[in-house]
C-alpha cells in the first residue's frame, strides 16, 4: 500500500494513541525509534510530574507534540522534524 493509499483512520489511530501517551502512535506508524526517543523522555518526566508541577504541563505539550508527529509519519511517511 503507498502513502497515498492510507486509509484516513490509521493517522487518527496513530494521533489517537500518542495523544494517551507520546510514543503509542509512533509505535503503531512501526517507527521504532522515534517511538523509543518520545516515550523514554516523557515516562521520566511523568514519574517526576508529582514532584515537579510544571512536569504535567510539559508532559501535555510532549504528548500534543507527539501526536501531530504521529499523524504526519503515519499519512506521508515522515514527522514534523
Amino acid at each position: 500500500m503507498s502513502r497515498s493509499d492510507v486509509p484516513i483512520w490509521r493517522p487518527a489511530l496513530a494521533a489517537l494513541l500518542s495523544l494517551l501517551f507520546a510514543g503509542l502512535g509512533h509505535l503503531f506508524a512501526r517507527a521504532y525509534v522515534r517511538a523509543f526517543a518520545f516515550f523514554v523522555p516523557n515516562w521520566f518526566i511523568y514519574t517526576i510530574s508529582d514532584y515537579w508541577p510544571n512536569g504535567v504541563l510539559l508532559n501535555i505539550v510532549c504528548f500534543i507534540v507527539a501526536a501531530f508527529d504521529a499523524y504526519s509519519l503515519a499519512k506521508n511517511g515522515r514527522g514534523i522534524f
